[in-house]
């Protein structure tokens, strides 16, 4: 291949405007020849058009205003490459560059940020589709990282690995895994470019100038060409491998290969959307700065009322007043000291500790080790109003000149679900007072529409889905599947089970029955007695489902409440209360007794156990995971406000799987037929190496469009099934808007869509949007029984 290069005067290599015939001449305009590959990358000096100004370092000169520096290109048919300061270009000039990107295929790593910033100088572009290998990582290829470990394990336990940049390739695995243990699997997990470099290529990425600090300066050096020249290949050669495919396949070769892998359909439905996601941020959401002040005021009233309370229970943090009550403020050690000493006082023991040792004053922690802590109480009733008042001007900082603020929301986590940056819109404080903030302008209103706990029932149609997968399973005789393979073992040593689950009316086989389901490993039982437990734990899941459907699937009890229309966590709020003796359900089940009730009787009902329905949302978004009872306790109390006991939790565990067997049947088959021995890093010490013989462990699973979702713990094997699914879900909803309706987006919050409307068509949009979010949810529900609901608020604001 040929490579076209320019000679230019320019002192430091990049180019100006004088490259826009070069490009026209070596760029084939799309509407006539068809589109061809760009290779494209954008250098900026903040993260968003609308970012706030950064001020530069080392007393370097130059422009903190955020812009678009820096544009990066190569077209791999014709070898063609360049690297252009946008800085030389009039508006006119840069609309007219990036015109010519107009409907080919762009190539690159997290696109959504280089198309923002490229929709920010021409309105208009689109590209015909999006080859983005942070996309394809998550969606093609998820073992990515779990080789990566296994790469770490051969060379730290059997091995050295002859990888030239082996000690960055681990330092960068070994510190991605323990942040995602940090953050409890829901931070990241997206691979960078720089991962897919050190794995694919054995190449460390040159990240010198990564920082925005470094093209603010007038002057751009050699050293910041050669910095953008210097990997503007590694995307299309990263979409290649990650594909299995030659390295000269062309692009046409490159999105057939795409469309037909078993993840295609769910990166398709994640490119599409990030057309509207872009354009979402471009339009941003109105602040009203008259409610900003308001609730202000009004949280100011309730930190300074609260203070008052603690200074009355712990006289001597009234020195501190002003800290505490200062949002600018953080706490400094006299102040750490003064409250371990209170609580220490109240209750014997000091304040909790990090993971490296210092003392710990999140609320998280402190009411977890706290719970009845009258001094914990008052100050997190300081705190609180204090931290929320403290966003206020944050968000405010954010407002753009068009008096919106634009939050960039990108796909980048490892379940495909989206994350909110500049600021974060998808994690405000859930006082209603604080999303008023977020108003109409005059002549409209706001549409906030979402997904009837799309989570759950993602859940009732993955037990379904658990219920066929086990009937497949029972008559794969030939062992054809990797899942029977992986539980041929144990019918090899049980040859009763198979017979039995044929026909679960009968009385469980009598050595199954009498096997202990779990027994102690310390006691070092043999594979028999290891068999004979799993094969007990499925016959007990099994007869319990039996029982319940009488091997009819549309009984399944998780899709038989919603197929009837109730109240999942009524349904789970019963069957606790009932377990436990506080409530009589008349020789019912939980959805018989609420179904017998009329619509008012149910509603009464949802008012008298307003409790336990709340101690129900715990249990149902806690277990559907697989949550032990220890940690259904923790995230009771910390996240639903619920005063109970661990034995309460471990009741309520037992009753929500007595409940909804079919969610333990899907754990089943994820622990056995699911999940294979592998080298990783231990998911709970990411610095610490777990061979497969010391029981390293992969859980494998589809989420419900296909998708490969692959796990070391099978509490987020889990997890990424159903919010990978709930993810695909979504971004089929985008995609499927009329582009009219898409232009009144203003925000998106997992299974939310935002929408400022004008009044004159509110009744119009709502219910095309809701017909629209049904269907998308439908494409992967309804084969499995499940229907979708969806519930929208209107208002002056965002009404949730």
């Amino acid at each position: 291949m040929s490579t076209l290069m320019l000679d230019t005067p320019t002192r430091n290599s990049f180019t100006g405007p004088e490259i826009l015939q070069a490009l026209s001449e070596a760029l084939p305009d799309a509407t006539v020849h068809g589109p061809v590959e760009i290779v494209l990358d954008v250098e900026t000096t903040g993260l968003t058009p609308w970012a706030m100004k950064k001020t530069l370092t080392n007393g370097k000169d130059g422009d903190a205003t955020p812009r678009c520096r820096v544009l990066s290109l190569f077209l791999p048919h014709n070898g063609f490459q360049t690297a252009v300061d946008l800085d030389q270009f009039s508006s006119e000039q840069k609309r007219t560059l990036v015109g010519m990107l107009h409907g080919h295929v762009w190539v690159g790593h997290n696109l959504l940020f280089d198309y923002q910033w490229l929709l920010n100088l021409h309105a208009d572009i689109r590209p015909a589709r999006i080859v983005d290998t942070m996309l394809m990582a998550t969606a093609i290829r998820p073992e990515a990282v779990y080789y990566m470990q296994s790469v770490i394990v051969q060379a730290e336990t059997r091995q050295p690995s002859t990888r030239k940049n082996y000690a960055e390739f681990a330092r960068h695995v070994k510190d991605k895994m323990a942040h995602k243990t940090r953050s409890g699997d829901k931070e990241g997990g997206a691979l960078s470019l720089d991962d897919l470099a050190l794995w694919l290529f054995d190449q460390k990425l040159d990240k010198t100038f990564q920082k925005p600090q470094n093209w603010m300066p007038d002057y751009l050096s050699p050293a910041h060409y050669d910095y953008c020249m210097g990997d503007v290949d590694i995307p299309p050669k990263a979409a290649r491998a990650l594909l299995k495919i030659d390295s000269d396949t062309d692009i046409h070769g490159v999105l057939n290969a795409l469309d037909n892998h078993n993840g295609g359909k769910a990166y398709r439905d994640m490119e599409e959307a990030l057309h509207v996601l872009v354009r979402m941020q471009r339009k941003g959401l109105y602040w009203s700065h008259s409610a900003a002040a308001e609730l202000d005021a009004a949280l100011n009233v309730a930190a300074i009322t609260a203070m008052d309370a603690l200074e009355q229970i712990v006289p001597a943090l009234g020195a501190f007043r002003e800290r505490l009550l200062n949002p600018k403020q953080g706490m400094n050690d006299a102040l750490k000291t003064a409250i371990d000493q209170a609580i220490r006082a109240e209750t014997g023991q000091g304040l909790p500790t990090t993971d490296k040792g210092n003392p710990s004053l999140s609320a998280k922690d402190l009411e977890e080790v706290f719970p009845d802590s009258q001094v914990v109480t008052a100050l997190q009733g300081v705190l609180k109003p204090v931290s929320e008042r403290g966003k206020i001007p944050q968000y405010a900082a954010l407002v753009a000149e068009d008096g919106r603020i634009h939050p960039m929301t990108g796909i980048n986590t490892v379940t495909g679900r989206t994350s909110s940056q500049e600021p974060n819109l998808q994690n405000i404080p859930r006082d209603p007072r604080f999303r008023a903030i977020f108003a109409a302008p005059e002549g409209h209103k706001i549409i906030a529409t979402d997904f009837s706990s799309i989570e759950l029932r993602i859940g009732a149609a993955l037990g379904v889905r658990s219920w066929r997968m086990l009937r497949f399973l029972r008559e794969d005789n030939q062992c054809q599947s990797p899942q029977r393979q992986r539980i041929a073992w144990i019918v090899q040593k049980v040859p009763e089970l198979l017979p039995w689950l044929s026909d679960p009316s009968e009385p469980v086989p009598a050595r199954i029955a009498e096997a202990n389901p779990f027994p102690d490993s310390k006691s070092r039982p043999g594979m028999d007695a290891w068999a004979l437990a799993i094969a007990c734990q499925l016959c007990v899941i099994v007869k319990k489902i039996h029982t319940a459907t009488e091997g009819d699937e549309a009984k399944l009890p998780f899709r038989l409440a919603y197929i009837k229309g109730l109240d999942p966590h009524m349904i789970t709020a019963l069957a606790m209360e009932s377990m436990s003796g506080r409530f009589e359900l008349g020789g019912l089940t939980p959805i018989a007794y609420l179904e017998s009730l009329t619509r008012d009787a149910q509603d009464a009902l949802k008012k008298t156990l307003k409790g336990p329905r709340q101690a129900a949302k715990a249990v149902n978004f806690g277990l559907i995971y697989g949550m032990s009872a220890k940690t259904l306790w923790n995230s009771g109390r910390q996240s639903y406000g619920l005063k109970w006991t661990e034995a309460e939790a471990e009741a309520a565990k037992n009753a929500y799987f007595e409940l909804f067997p079919e969610m333990g049947l899907w754990h089943w088959l994820l622990k056995n037929a699911f999940s294979q021995r592998a080298d990783i890093l231990n998911p709970y010490k990411a610095y610490e190496v777990q061979p497969a013989t010391a029981g390293g462990k992969l859980y494998l699973g589809n989420t419900l469009s296909g998708r490969l979702t692959i796990s070391s713990k099978m509490t987020s094997g889990a997890n990424y099934q159903d919010q990978g699914t709930g993810a695909e879900i979504a971004f089929r909803a985008l995609r499927a808007l009329p582009e009219d309706i898409q232009s009144y987006l203003i925000n998106f919050v997992h299974d939310e869509l935002l929408l400022e409307v004008p009044e004159a068509r509110v009744a119009e949009v709502q219910a095309l949007v809701e017909k629209t979010m049904i269907t998308a949810a439908d494409s992967l529900l309804l084969r499995y029984g499940i229907p979708t609901e969806v519930e929208t608020s209107m208002g002056d604001c965002w009404v949730h």
